[in-house]
């Protein structure tokens, strides 16, 4: 049997579709007045789970929504997925897919992407959406913050350490993490935006009402995160 998945308003304009295979990475609509964006790109098992394109195209067609870009937080094998990739292309054809540089040596099969450095600011409806690069959990790490609300990928908040410090094939230094807090500790004040939610791009984490500079600078702290 297929298992359905069920979407979920986070925020306005901020829906989830579904949790995929096989850490239950989130797949996203980020949308307003009539246009949206997906976000991640995650695995997933079609014997038993519909895929997020097909989650995806349905959803948008029940409200009317056109895509315009297709998103994903960083490279790790739980949230970029070649074959979703190309099904999520399939589904929305018009749209741009934008993403991290650190992308260019796996999304090569990809149509109209557009690959940035550091940091990207697009339109949705009228509605600025910014991805922020910022380093911590992976080389890749981009913050997607849109209507007051930052989805910051697998960030590791409240510390300064990350779950693949002991691994150096994938660990970020320190000195690239704290200038990447360091950044995203400036974002409000650089781009005059408030930011008042946080969400965790696997659904695992969210947070209302949030001082974000504040929890920024406390993420600089050296400590115990599990």
């Amino acid at each position: 049997m297929i298992k359905r998945t069920r979407v979920q308003e986070w925020s306005k304009g901020v829906l989830l579709m579904g949790r995929f295979e096989w850490f239950g990475t989130g797949c996203w609509l980020l949308h307003h007045n009539g246009v949206g964006a997906i976000l991640e790109l995650p695995p997933y098992s079609p014997d038993h789970q519909e895929s997020p394109a097909t989650k995806a195209y349905n959803v948008c067609k029940k409200r009317k929504i056109d895509v315009k870009y297709i998103l994903c937080t960083h490279t790790h094998i739980d949230h970029f997925n070649a074959k979703t990739a190309r099904e999520m292309q399939g589904a929305f054809p018009q749209a741009e897919v934008h993403l991290q540089r650190g992308f260019e040596g796996i999304a090569g099969m990809l149509n109209k992407v557009y690959f940035f450095d550091h940091d990207s600011k697009l339109d949705i409806g009228g509605e600025p959406l910014y991805l922020i690069h910022a380093p911590k959990h992976s080389w890749t790490d981009t913050h997607v913050i849109f209507k007051g609300t930052a989805i910051t990928g697998d960030w590791e908040l409240n510390t300064l350490r990350s779950a693949h410090d002991d691994k150096p094939r994938y660990a970020v230094p320190k000195e690239a993490k704290l200038a990447a807090i360091d950044k995203m500790s400036r974002f409000e004040h650089d781009y005059k935006y408030h930011i008042h939610k946080v969400f965790s791009v696997h659904a695992n984490d969210r947070r209302e009402n949030v001082d974000f500079t504040a929890l920024m600078h406390d993420t600089k702290i050296d400590k115990a995160w599990f």
